[in-house]
Formats: C-alpha cells, sequence, structure tokens
C-alpha cells in the first residue's frame, strides 16, 4: 500500500475515552447526532489529529495531523507516522492539485481518496454519523476546551467498509456533539473488532478542530 493510500483514508473514524458527568437529562442521541451529521455537511476545512492503536491488516497507519479543505479543489498536508516494518517512519505530506507529495515523491492523487470523498454534505465522515444506530447520550465531558456530549453507538459492517474497507464487521462508536448550539461534530472513537483470533480490537480517535476557519496549508 502506498502512502497516499495511508493518508487519505485519515478522515474516517476516531475520540477519547474517559468518565463523563451523567448528571441528566441530556438529549436523545439519535437528536444529537442527526445535529451533529447535518452540520458537519457544511464543514469546509479542518484541521484533524487521528491516531491508532491496534493492527488492521492493510492498514499501517499510527498517527496522522494536519488541516484540510475543500476550497480549490481539495487540499490537505500535516505529518503521518505508520507502522514500517519492526519500526515506523514519520513524514510530512501535502495533497494538492491531484497530486499527493511526501518525502519519498510525487504521485497522481486517485478520485476516491481526494479530500471531497471524507468532508462535504456526501463524504465520509458524514456518512458515517448518519449510520449510527442504537445512539445513546452517556453524559458530558470537555473536549478541546469546550463543554461536549458523548454519544455511544454503533455503525453497521455495511456503512463502515464504505468508509474504511478494512473493516467487515459492525462497529462500536462513541461521538462527541457540542454540548451549546449549534451542535457541533468535535469529535469521534472507534472500536473495529479484531481481524483474527489472535488479534486485539483496533481503537482510532480523530480530533476534528477548527472547523471552516482558513486552513493552515503551508
Amino acid at each position: 500500500m502506498s502512502r497516499f493510500t495511508l493518508l487519505l483514508v485519515l478522515l474516517l473514524t476516531a475520540g477519547c475515552t474517559g468518565s463523563p458527568d451523567t448528571r441528566g437529562p441530556f438529549p436523545a442521541g439519535s437528536e444529537l447526532v442527526r445535529a451533529a451529521a447535518t452540520s458537519f455537511a457544511e464543514v469546509r476545512s479542518v484541521h484533524f489529529a487521528a491516531g491508532v492503536n491496534g493492527v488492521l491488516p492493510g492498514f499501517p497507519l499510527r498517527q496522522i495531523e494536519g488541516d484540510a479543505t475543500l476550497d480549490g479543489g481539495g487540499a490537505a498536508t500535516g505529518t503521518a507516522d505508520v507502522q514500517d516494518g519492526e519500526g515506523h517512519t514519520k513524514f510530512r505530506f501535502t495533497v494538492r492539485d491531484g497530486q499527493v507529495s511526501t518525502d519519498a515523491g510525487n504521485e497522481p492523487l486517485p478520485e476516491i481518496y481526494a479530500v471531497s470523498r471524507f468532508l462535504g454534505p456526501s463524504a465520509g465522515l458524514k456518512r458515517l454519523l448518519d449510520g449510527v444506530t442504537d445512539a445513546k447520550t452517556e453524559g458530558r465531558e470537555n473536549v478541546d476546551g469546550a463543554a461536549a456530549l458523548r454519544v455511544g453507538g454503533r455503525v453497521p459492517a455495511a456503512v463502515a467498509h464504505e468508509v474504511l474497507p478494512q473493516v467487515t464487521e459492525d462497529v462500536t462508536l462513541k461521538v462527541w456533539v457540542s454540548a451549546d448550539g449549534p451542535r457541533r461534530f468535535a469529535r469521534l472513537w472507534v472500536q473495529i473488532p479484531p481481524a483474527g483470533d489472535h488479534l486485539s480490537p483496533v481503537m482510532i480517535e480523530l480530533s476534528l478542530t477548527r472547523q471552516n476557519e482558513p486552513a493552515d496549508l503551508g
């Protein structure tokens, strides 16, 4: 798998865990997720930070952080850390004008990995939110300096597989939505069932900040 494949699968999934304030009452989980999906459909730029804990065959990404925007046909820049044999490699990347550039050189960017496949009203993250079932509000937490409501739920395998092809079973997730309106999709945590009996579940975390602020693409 080439580096650009690892990089632009980035906006799939994830969040953080903790002990929320469970003193309610709280809005219904389905209502919160639906409102967050609606507002996220309008996001055109974002700062993202994601981490992967565990082994997902064909997906050696460990960490990634950067900025992405739909403006100008879609662009992104940042750093990625990927598993490389017994060790790991960290490098910078830039996506612009249909090309992805890393320390190893430039490659054409397939449409399936364009920024527009992850940001926008019909893109991967919006589809993931739309696919949440059994949503239940679990409590209130502080996320990136602001109050947020944590919602637990599941996403069917068919939906999750569209976003991350390595996923073939239902996934468990938690979504953090801003406590004050307008509701904002702030964070995501996903647990993926193990690919084999000898493996542990894979957990992916994703933080989304500076939404619709001017993207810093260097």
